[in-house]
């Protein structure tokens, strides 16, 4: 099956930190709101989080959870959220037809063990979305967008019946879609300030991935490929994190001065990856290198969020 590459931000809006349905409900949104990128504030995730979830709990690194679509961020945008579940793809038919006519996109979850373009085709069961952008009565056909092995949002194009076995055999069942309101360039760029300030009031991070990285390579309960794939994955999510929140801080006046501070960040991430690239290869890594690379990153972390902090307008500072 031929990949029809879908125009799109693939720097902005990758899966380095956005999971597939944020990273198809933020395409798609894009091209509907002015100046996205004032969802970002919560892209301010810690290291403890990335910890948490893809090393102590064991998530994969794309179902990694943020605030990012809670309906609160998607408010400063006037945007709303539907999460609608439906047991059935005859139950579910009738608002997949109407969000599409009304938006133009709806994202339905299901299971891309039916899906001919995905690795995982009659291979494996996993949930994930796919945006649905059109329906053909007449073939009885939906166009959809998803990732290609590459995860690169592309066009496909499927019968009917493939879409329903994908959602009839899913885990979830649910339907996503999003209703955007008048926008106001003031309103979000205020909203989201507000916003962001309660995220640097509550913002804790006690850095103990990077501080225990030398540990985690040396533990015996975890074998040296699955651990430099963790790692990986992890410092791939804080890569992708710095890069949406440096388009969120350089769209606000206070925050813009620590554009470079996140750029450097993501240079440091990307750094450590190819370390951990190398390592694979080779089957071992240099643990000195990394823990020294790692101990500059959190230096890097500490200044760029006390920069943040120092930014914040009094007015609204704590």
């Amino acid at each position: 099956m031929a990949d029809d590459v879908y125009p799109y931000d693939k720097v902005l809006y990758d899966r380095s930190f956005l999971n597939c349905y944020q990273r198809q409900a933020m395409v798609m949104l894009a091209e509907r709101v002015p100046d996205l990128p004032q969802l970002f504030g919560p892209c301010l995730v810690s290291s403890d989080a990335i910890l948490e979830q893809l090393v102590r709990i064991g998530r994969p690194k794309y179902d990694f959870q943020s605030e990012l679509l809670a309906p609160r961020n998607l408010a400063h945008l006037g945007i709303t959220r539907e999460y609608v579940p439906f047991a059935t793809y005859a139950e579910a038919r009738p608002a997949l037809l109407q969000a599409v006519t009304q938006g133009g996109y709806v994202i339905p979850f299901i299971d891309v063990f039916y899906l001919p373009h995905t690795p995982e085709y009659r291979a494996d069961h996993v949930v994930h979305t796919v945006a649905l952008t059109d329906y053909d009565p007449g073939a009885r056909e939906w166009s959809i967008l998803d990732d290609n092995r590459a995860s690169v949002l592309c066009r496909y194009r499927y019968p009917e019946q493939v879409i329903a076995d994908a959602y009839e055999n899913g885990k979830m069942r649910h339907v996503s879609w999003f209703a955007t309101a008048g926008y106001d360039p003031d309103e979000a760029a205020r909203g989201a300030a507000d916003a962001f300030g309660e995220v640097l009031d509550t913002f804790t991070d006690t850095h103990e991935l990077l501080t225990g990285v030398g540990d985690l390579l040396s533990t015996p309960w975890i074998s040296t490929p699955g651990t430099l794939a963790l790692l990986y994955d992890a410092f791939a999510l804080h890569e992708g994190s710095r890069t949406c929140l440096r388009e969120f801080v350089v769209r606000q006046p206070d925050y813009v001065a620590t554009g470079p501070a996140l750029a450097g960040i993501g240079a440091r991430c990307k750094d450590l990856r190819n370390q951990l690239i190398i390592g694979k290869a080779i089957g071992r890594v240099d643990v000195a290198r990394v823990s020294a690379a790692c101990a500059e990153l959190k230096t890097a972390e500490e200044d760029m969020l006390a920069s943040l902090r120092a930014a914040r307008p009094a007015e609204v500072a704590r």
